[in-house]
């Protein structure tokens, strides 16, 4: 991480700036309640209720508001404008007393002894279940309510164990469980509960709950959010990109268990493995086509829809709409 067109600091200074972490933040911004400080790089934590969406923990950072995160060298780049390691260094050098001087370029790299790969840390069953619950308090729900009506919205939302979250007051959770019923990853996102559009002010609301239960560094691999659901019904599965789109879709269209990859770019043979042999339809955002196309290429089973490049207005590409928007405007619900 901290090697930069090829300069790298020793390993023991490395170390030292490391852990000189606290010390920077305590330098640059203000510490709030519950471990967590007002964000030196976005201001978040500053609004009404100062709760601070910044924290640090071992030698990392992170911000639960502008998404950035990183050792000490990425904060102090970012605060002070240094895009550059080795300015980077030399300052370092400067503010902690530390020897932050370069190597020379093409100096032979540490060897490190090969090491098995520790076992993943999946989430507790217990915990993403103690968070089926609060629909009341919990702004996508109450999005869907007005959607599809109260039995319709819980029975989607419970079928795919979208939790409730108190990181943020509103927030839901978007769990990944894969075939197994292990829960792999969870996301923490929150939405305007009257637009049903994601919350990005003052920063983008998404936090990952391994993050937030300061769970040991070793996420599984990502899987589809839904694969639960799927492995366990005959029914062709549709892939979407956002989870929310998986909801709505599996809302108005029941013939497909519906899935979601979880970002445009995280589509893999992979992701896709646990579906081989079922016919599964890929439902590309506008503006992701060709990459879908290029990346189902080949692949058993998997088609890609054209239906949205094929209503598409000029205005639709623009805003990059998804299957979800479509769906919505059918029905006559401003999206």
């Amino acid at each position: 991480m901290f090697q930069n067109r090829g300069a790298a600091m020793t390993n023991a200074t490395l170390q030292a700036v490391r852990e000189r972490l606290p010390d920077y933040v305590a330098a640059v911004t203000t510490k709030s309640k519950g471990g967590f400080y007002t964000c030196p790089l976005c201001g978040s934590g500053t609004g009404p209720n100062k709760s601070g969406a910044f924290r640090i923990r071992g030698e990392k950072f992170r911000c639960f508001s502008c998404g950035r995160g990183g050792d000490v060298l990425d904060l102090l780049g970012e605060v002070e404008g240094l895009p550059d390691f080795r300015d980077r260094a030399r300052r370092a050098s400067e503010l902690f007393g530390i020897d932050g001087s370069v190597t020379a370029a093409g100096a032979a790299p540490v060897r490190r002894e090969s090491r098995p790969e520790p076992e993943p840390s999946f989430i507790p069953d217990e915990i993403m279940r103690g968070s089926l619950s609060g629909y009341g308090q919990n702004n996508f729900a109450a999005w869907l309510v007005g959607v599809f009506g109260v039995m319709r919205a819980y029975e989607v939302a419970n079928a795919y164990s979208v939790g409730t979250s108190r990181h943020w007051p509103g927030a839901c959770c978007f769990w990944q469980i894969d075939e197994a019923g292990r829960v792999r990853r969870g996301k923490v996102m929150l939405y305007n509960a009257e637009t049903g559009r994601r919350v990005k002010e003052p920063g983008n609301m998404i936090a990952g709950v391994h993050w937030l239960l300061e769970m040991p560094d070793r996420k599984p691999p990502a899987c589809l959010f839904g694969l639960d659901l799927a492995a366990s019904s005959s029914k062709p599965v549709a892939v979407v990109e956002s989870e929310k789109s998986a909801i709505i879709g599996a809302g108005f269209v029941p013939g497909f268990i519906w899935t979601a990859t979880g970002g445009k770019g995280t589509l893999s043979r992979k992701m896709l493995e646990p579906l081989q042999g079922r016919r599964v339809v890929l439902f590309p955002d506008l503006g992701a086509f060709d990459d879908w196309t290029e990346k189902a290429a080949g692949w058993p089973g998997v088609e890609v829809s054209e239906l949205l490049e094929g209503r598409a207005t000029a205005e639709d590409r623009a805003a990059g709409l998804d299957v979800a928007d479509y769906l919505l405007r059918e029905h006559g619900i401003s999206a």
